[in-house]
């Protein structure tokens, strides 16, 4: 029998669970709240962990409302960067210690999750009415799902994350028209020329959030894309006539964009150091003109910088025109019930009030934020800046093919696949830093590398690598899955 969860399951638990786990050492300086013990004297402690620094605040009035709602459970929140994230996840799985719930780190596919028992299975702690809440396409088999069981739930609705903020403050100090960003490659290189010039040391063309490989491999390959490399999203695996992207032309000239910004000096030269916090925030400080990142940034700065006059635009697109979009995929996977919670039942009692429609209109309407509960943001979306990335986003973003989601037995491949390094990202960090010069070289070393790589995954899973290329992929639509 499925046990559903309803508002009324955590009074029964009171009497009869304990503590899932031990206190987080971290978790005071991340927003921890504290509560009561229940009447009974006993108390469950969930230990949830991830890397949503943006809805960190609304995370913890969240989670005291919830202990206040809920005085038999504790809850110790640790919110930590991405990097982070993934060594001490890495090391409390491997140490048996996991946290009950915690997300994904980026570059991990579930289907290698669920094989190395991170997650258990929600399915059976989740009501109906609960799943059916979600929008369409934010639940998908493996993505969310493996086998009709689902692991994990998605954090948001995916919209494109690699859109260009930009200080109008700067532009105006530096002659630039703040009402006429730059739209194409050379002009970008050449307003973050200028801006490096004029500010003398000051401030910078574009800080780069440059220590998280993770976002530059994104922006790489959105520049990419839009230079018409069918290059995928994140993570994803794309061939074209059964060979990756990666040493195609479109892939080399968008990696030359940030040679070139190297060679102007027009990059932070802190950036190699950063992290995506700590770059948003040098940003709202005055100390560039550009910063490529998602709509996450907006109510930080709301909150923080509430005097930053920023602004965004689309992604610049080679000189001779758009090739492609900036690409994206469907509602990708967060959140999941560690497989050593003892108590999954108060972990789904929180995922599910964590998805209500008042958590969520909260935080779409802060900014930033884009639900995959359905109808939400219609209703919650209000931050001006907000809805001008929305906008931009749909247009210059094109939903790219997931094999995943289409073929869900490339999980396996996946699972099996080994990463080359250095990776795209580590690439383009080499490039800021100097240390790699030979740019179209380094590409047809990893290309050939990451083909080898592939086509070794494919065979240990008896999958064919046609099953990750798409002949009907048109990089400047968005991709139709219901083909």
């Amino acid at each position: 029998m499925k046990k559903f969860v309803s508002l009324g399951l955590a009074a029964a638990m009171a009497f009869s669970l304990a503590a899932c786990g031990t206190a987080s050492s971290s978790a005071s300086g991340s927003g921890q709240a504290s509560t009561g013990e229940s009447a009974g004297g006993e108390t469950i402690t969930l230990r949830i962990m991830d890397s949503s620094d943006s809805t960190q605040e609304r995370r913890k009035v969240f989670n005291q409302e919830f202990m206040e709602r809920h005085p038999e459970i504790k809850v110790e929140y640790t919110m930590l960067s991405g990097d982070q994230l993934t060594q001490t996840l890495t090391t409390a799985i491997k140490n048996g210690d996991a946290p009950d719930l915690f997300c994904l780190p980026g570059g991990v596919k579930l289907s290698t999750a669920v094989s190395e028992g991170w997650y258990q299975p929600m399915t059976d702690y989740l009501s109906q009415e609960f799943i059916d809440s979600f929008s369409p396409g934010s639940l998908n088999e493996g993505v969310t799902t493996l086998d009709g069981e689902i692991y994990v739930l998605p954090e948001a609705a995916n919209i494109v994350n690699s859109l260009v903020f930009y200080n109008r403050d700067i532009f105006e100090e530096c002659g630039l028209d703040p009402d006429a960003p730059p739209e194409t490659w050379s002009e970008f290189v050449a307003a973050c020329k200028t801006i490096t010039e004029h500010g003398n040391g000051k401030y910078y063309g574009i800080i780069e959030s440059g220590s998280a490989a993770q976002r530059l491999e994104i922006e790489l390959r959105s520049f990419a894309n839009i230079a018409g490399a069918k290059c995928n999203y994140y993570g994803v695996m794309s061939v074209v006539d059964g060979q990756n992207p990666f040493a195609s032309d479109a892939m080399k000239s968008a990696l030359d964009i940030y040679a070139q910004l190297a060679a102007d000096g027009s990059i932070h030269p802190d950036s190699i150091n950063l992290d995506a916090p700590s770059a948003r925030a040098m940003f709202a400080q005055g100390q560039a003109g550009f910063l490529i990142q998602g709509s996450w940034c907006i109510p930080t700065w709301r909150a923080e910088n509430p005097d930053f006059n920023f602004d965004v635009m689309a992604l610049p697109v080679p000189d001779d025109g758009a090739k492609g979009g900036n690409p994206y995929t469907g509602a990708q996977p967060w959140m999941g019930i560690s497989a050593t919670c003892e108590h999954p039942e108060a972990a789904a009692l929180y995922l599910t009030e964590l998805y209500g429609a008042d958590y969520q209109s909260k935080v779409v309407s802060d900014g930033g934020f884009v639900s995959c509960i359905e109808g939400v943001n219609e209703e919650a979306m209000s931050d001006p800046m907000m809805l001008k990335y929305y906008n931009l986003a749909m247009s210059s973003g094109k939903l790219s093919p997931d094999p995943l989601a289409l073929n869900p037995e490339t999980a396996e491949v996946y699972s099996q696949v080994k990463e080359v390094t250095p990776n795209l990202g580590q690439i383009v960090q080499g490039v800021m830093a100097g240390s790699i010069t030979d740019t179209a070289g380094a590409l047809d070393t990893f290309s050939a590398d990451t083909q080898a790589a592939w086509q070794a995954a494919c065979d240990a899973a008896g999958v064919d690598i046609s099953a990750f290329e798409f002949d009907d992929w048109d990089p400047m639509a968005d991709y139709d899955y219901s083909k």
